[in-house]
């Protein structure tokens, strides 16, 4: 057992095995020689001889619970369950067998009673970090993201120093709200045009319908310019509930309904009592596509929205340049280091990257082009698309690859474009980099051919073939 305890658990058993007595009732060396086996990875023989210990004692609750874990191990996990269910009737506060049949159940795809035993074990062992990871993933899977951070929340009670705990919950802050909402709400430029756009449309009669909630701000710039009743859906509930709060606190509660739901879980007639006469939305990633705005927007248009309703952003547009500049070039390839030449790493280096820092200063050598434009207001559907774009360079320089921007067009009059050339010191939208498999070395005219193409769901700039 020392040798165990000291992890040579080989020798250990060898010891064991000598030892034992087989015509004698040792509960502690067969126990021990089933430990032992598990911790060299034999669990098929671990199996075995828990099962041993087990019909010999049954009466000894850890002997099925650890029955239970190598079952599970070998992936026979409706036997891990009975085995856990003995454990538990022995010794109803045996935390092992809990986990180990939460963790059978989650395999099997019982996610909400996987949860509830995994809870179960944290009762009995708040500090049971593993236990606690285990839990918060299944909460996830879910759409529960909000009681996982109060798991954490809970153990933190018991362990204020629970480092699994604080980390835990902040990963899944992470999860449920991005970092760019905070950037977001502090970009004066962005919330200006949409705040003048809507000024633009906005009337006392008006229903708006907004599709991504967030903090409620453009909800309630709807509502602060007069507009009857604005809906809007929010489909991670933490945020919603939050928003709620923020609706509250600044007092358009009674004309400010907040549902937690996805845009396409709301029914006309139930959570909109009537087709809105305007659509709001702001689900935009930085590359424009990322958040299934096409489908969201084709589906609100067809089913939420009368006919003939204003629509916000009204247009939007996918902008590209070839993109040069040293600074830049030294975070999207590499040539030589310290005297040592390391041009094969550029093979496995992404080609697709944000470019989250802006002291990079991407040089232009082309004007921009507009590779997509997607017209919300005209058109209901948006296939994919594929073609050719030629652009013309305007100044000589080694040209990494492309860089992409935003164009929005919330009304006739009011636009928002993140360009490349105007540093924001707060924007939720960063540029994105399509670089090249090796740099090019352009003059002033030069003319270079580029493959561009959206899924509905995501966009892809390349060198023309």
């Amino acid at each position: 057992m020392m040798l165990a305890l000291v992890k040579s658990h080989g020798r250990a058993l060898e010891l064991l095995h000598e030892i034992r007595n087989a015509g004698k009732d040792d509960a502690d060396a067969l126990f021990n020689m089933g430990v032992c086996q598990r911790e060299l990875g034999d669990i098929g023989s671990a199996a075995q001889t828990f099962k041993d210990f087990a019909d010999r004692f049954p009466g000894h609750s850890d002997g099925w619970a650890s029955l239970a874990d190598c079952q599970v191990r070998l992936g026979k996990f409706e036997e891990g369950i009975g085995s856990a269910d003995r454990a538990i009737k022995l010794d109803s506060s045996s935390q092992p067998a809990w986990t180990i049949r939460g963790d059978a159940l989650q395999r099997l795809g019982k996610l909400p009673e996987a949860v509830a035993d995994y809870k179960a074990a944290l009762k009995l062992a708040p500090a049971d970090g593993e236990t606690l990871k285990k839990a918060s993933l299944c909460l996830l899977q879910l759409d529960q993201g909000s009681q996982a951070i109060e798991l954490c929340r809970d153990s933190l009670k018991v362990h204020p120093e629970m480092l699994t705990a604080k980390i835990g919950a902040d990963w899944v802050l992470s999860k449920l709200v991005p970092f760019w909402h905070v950037p977001m709400m502090n970009d004066e430029e962005r919330n200006k045009a949409y705040y003048d756009g809507l000024e633009s449309v906005v009337a006392p009669e008006k229903v708006v319908f907004e599709i991504g909630t967030g903090s409620g701000l453009l909800a309630m710039m709807a509502a602060r310019l007069g507009a009857k009743t604005i809906y809007t859906c929010e489909a991670v509930g933490l945020v919603a509930d939050t928003a709620r709060k923020i609706v509250a606190r600044n007092n358009y509660q009674d004309r400010i309904t907040i549902l937690a739901k996805s845009s396409q879980a709301v029914r006309l007639g139930t959570d909109l009592p009537a087709r809105a006469d305007m659509l709001v939305h702001e689900i935009f990633s930085s590359e424009l596509l990322g958040e299934h705005v096409l489908p969201a927007i084709e589906d609100a248009k067809h089913r939420l929205l009368r006919p003939g309703g204003e629509v916000l952003p009204s247009a939007a547009s996918i902008m590209i340049a070839l993109v040069g500049g040293d600074d830049l070039g030294k975070s999207l390839h590499v040539a030589e280091a310290f005297g040592f030449d390391l041009r094969d790493f550029n093979a496995i280096h992404p080609r697709k990257q944000p470019l989250y820092r802006e002291d990079l200063a991407p040089v232009l050598l082309s004007d921009g082009i507009e590779a997509f434009r997607f017209d919300f207001r005209k058109e209901s559907t948006f296939p994919g698309e594929r073609k050719q774009i030629e652009i013309t360079a305007r100044k000589e320089g080694l040209c990494y690859g492309v860089i992409q921007w935003l164009r929005i067009e919330m009304s006739r009059d009011v636009r928002y474009e993140n360009h490349p050339s105007r540093r924001r010191p707060s924007s939720n939208w960063q540029h994105t980099i399509y670089g090249f498999e090796e740099p090019i070395r352009l003059a002033a005219s030069s003319i270079v051919s580029v493959t561009a193409t959206h899924d509905r769901s995501r966009s892809w700039f390349e060198l023309a073939a």
